[in-house]
């Protein structure tokens, strides 16, 4: 859950977890706190898009707004998914040792390089980079596009897998390579997430070729990139 929510907030998404479609009476009876309370909450999670509602008409009186959670807010609750994924992974190594793995990430990488690729093709290298921002938003990593006078700036305030990047780091590198070849020119990580910094952050200099070598190979430019 995010910190910086108050208190209330976070109980009224818990409850809605809990008990899905919820009214403002019930979720007044739950908090023992005014309706005109809860409704201020409300508002503040609908405009942060993780609360939404649907009218529900009951007899002659006027419908219920019956609130329950986005999706969104569903991806705020703890899941299993990152440590069965990293423990599925480790089985995996053990019958075919750790090299596989890194096998399974290069022909991951492949695989989204052609879709990359497929979205970023006929743009100049800014519009490139803006729509690999919207590509790593898409994919859940919170990405921002900024620059100043020398460079472009991409930004990623979440990783989706960082479970599995601190079990087999190497895949942080296969990501850049990634980055590298989709947009055709040089990528710098200067911040990273799996060395203690908030966020993933990457500099493209605004001076690059614009037109790098995009027909070797995603493990040619591995190799490259290392």
């Amino acid at each position: 859950m995010n910190c910086e929510m108050s208190e209330t907030r976070m109980r009224i998404l818990q409850l809605l977890k809990m008990r899905s479609n919820m009214t403002v009476s019930q979720l007044t009876e739950a908090l023992h706190i005014s309706a005109m309370g809860v409704r201020q909450h409300l508002t503040i999670l609908e405009e942060e898009d993780l609360v939404e509602y649907h009218s529900e008409k009951h007899g002659r009186g006027r419908p219920h707004h019956l609130y329950s959670l986005t999706d969104d807010a569903n991806s705020l609750f703890p899941t299993t998914y990152a440590n069965f994924a990293v423990g599925l992974m480790n089985e995996v190594a053990k019958f075919n040792g750790p090299g596989f793995i890194n096998k399974v990430f290069r022909s991951r990488m492949k695989s989204q390089l052609q879709m990359y690729q497929e979205r970023l093709h006929g743009k100049d290298l800014v519009e490139r980079i803006k729509e690999l921002t919207r590509i790593r938003d898409e994919e859940g990593y919170m990405a921002r596009f900024d620059e100043n006078d020398t460079d472009y700036i991409l930004v990623e305030h979440n990783c989706p897998i960082a479970a599995i990047a601190q079990e087999y780091p190497h895949v942080c590198e296969i990501e850049l390579a990634l980055f590298r070849q989709s947009l055709g020119t040089k990528v710098y990580r200067v911040e990273h997430l799996m060395q203690g910094s908030h966020r993933c952050c990457y500099r493209i200099p605004k001076g690059n070729c614009q037109n790098q070598d995009v027909k070797s190979t995603p493990d040619e430019q591995l190799n490259q990139n290392q």
